[in-house]
């Protein structure tokens, strides 16, 4: 779910505008789009459950209304069904089934239904006019507004295909994995090491003597200037669970947030209980993040995990998968899962992220509405003495 605050107008230029609100532009999917007076308050899309299966769907339908209704403020909503189905040629749109579900749903919660509308191969119609044609595509390109800029032609799998990544980068950010092991080991190969290798390894180790240090200064650099061997330590802490923790539940807070959690971890290996305050952000309660901050995190992990050899993969995955989930985007979430699930099938945190995503549970933050275009601007903390 997206929290992007647009106001309605058309119905046209409602469908030019819901792909800006879901940053893309959905495939065989059910999209239910909040409003408050007058005003979307966001936008969740589901995969179309199999037409005429009722109790799929109405499943899907008390699922999305229920999550509508969490949004505060929601007194409407509007549906807007992607088919790659024909729209011309028949009396009725396809996926009625599931349009009437909701449409019913929302009754019974007290939403009014200000649309429900089918795009389709070759054109658009309406589900709440029984006498309405077909119209051409062409109407909703021309109703769209030119203050809303990106590229939204991707469809709702695209965005969480992994950046392209050099096979240089990716061969000297493993030499530098190896190389840091075997420096924080002092094995035997340290000593065998080059100058310039051992000096390397142990710039690398440097960043990772500090982790949340490390964790702030990459997400609070332009993404050009982080280094390769910023990622290097950030590989090495993503593949290792209790670092990989400090760094989420620091993006979701600040500098000082992620000093408390790293202290936290020490003591917890001493037998000591993680505060529950620390913990509660890992399942989606609590103040509501920076965004910002959150995308910049998930922009780092994904270029982790495209740097990376495939077994060093899961643990970037699986903070790829949090981090889309803690911005409500479940379906980026559940691609990263499985696909951490499919190089490890025991993955703690990746099998945690599906039964939470099939679950359909959200964080509680993605349900409020923010109170500037910034979101809520949660601010950076700093070290105190």
């Amino acid at each position: 779910m997206t929290t992007t605050v647009v106001r309605a107008t058309s119905s046209p230029a409602f469908l030019a505008l819901v792909p800006h609100l879901l940053e893309c532009t959905p495939r065989e999917s059910l999209v239910v789009v909040p409003f408050g007076r007058g005003r979307s308050l966001g936008a969740m899309r589901v995969d179309l459950p199999p037409a005429g299966d009722a109790s799929t769907e109405d499943g899907v339908a008390s699922t999305v209304i229920g999550m509508a209704c969490k949004v505060a403020r929601t007194d409407a909503v509007a549906i807007a069904v992607y088919t790659d189905d024909v729209l011309t040629g028949g009396a009725h749109a396809p996926h009625t089934g599931i349009v009437d579900a909701v449409r019913a749903r929302a009754d019974i919660c007290g939403l009014r239904v200000v649309d429900a509308l089918a795009v389709g191969a070759d054109g658009w119609t309406s589900y709440l006019d029984p006498s309405a044609e077909t119209r051409p595509l062409s109407e909703i390109q021309d109703a769209a507004r030119p203050e809303l800029a990106g590229d939204v032609s991707g469809d709702h799998l695209a965005a969480a295909g992994l950046p392209a990544s050099s096979v240089a980068d990716a061969e000297r950010v493993e030499q530098l994995l190896i190389d840091v092991e075997h420096s924080l080991r002092r094995s035997r190969d340290r000593r065998r090491l080059s100058p310039a290798r051992r000096a390397a390894a142990e710039a690398v180790a440097a960043e990772i003597a500090d982790p949340p240090a490390l964790f702030e200064n990459v997400v609070t650099l332009p993404g050009e200037h982080v280094e390769l061997s910023q990622l290097a330590a950030l590989a090495f802490c993503l593949e290792r669970p209790a670092l990989r923790d400090v760094a989420l539940m620091q993006w979701t807070g600040d500098l000082a947030t992620g000093d408390a959690v790293f202290r936290a971890q020490t003591a917890f290996r001493g037998g000591e209980s993680v505060p529950e305050d620390l913990a509660r952000p890992m399942w989606g309660e609590g103040a509501c993040p920076d965004p910002a901050r959150l995308r910049i995190g998930l922009e780092l992990c994904r270029r982790v995990a495209s740097l990376v050899v495939r077994e060093r993969r899961p643990g970037p995955l699986a903070a790829c998968a949090w981090l889309a989930w803690a911005t409500g985007r479940s379906t980026h979430a559940a691609a990263y899962a499985e696909a951490a699930l499919e190089i490890d099938g025991r993955h703690g945190l990746s099998d945690i992220m599906r039964t939470m995503i099939d679950a359909g549970r959200l964080p509680e933050w993605v349900f409020e509405r923010p109170t500037s275009p910034a979101g809520t601007g949660s601010s950076r903390g700093s070290r105190v003495p």
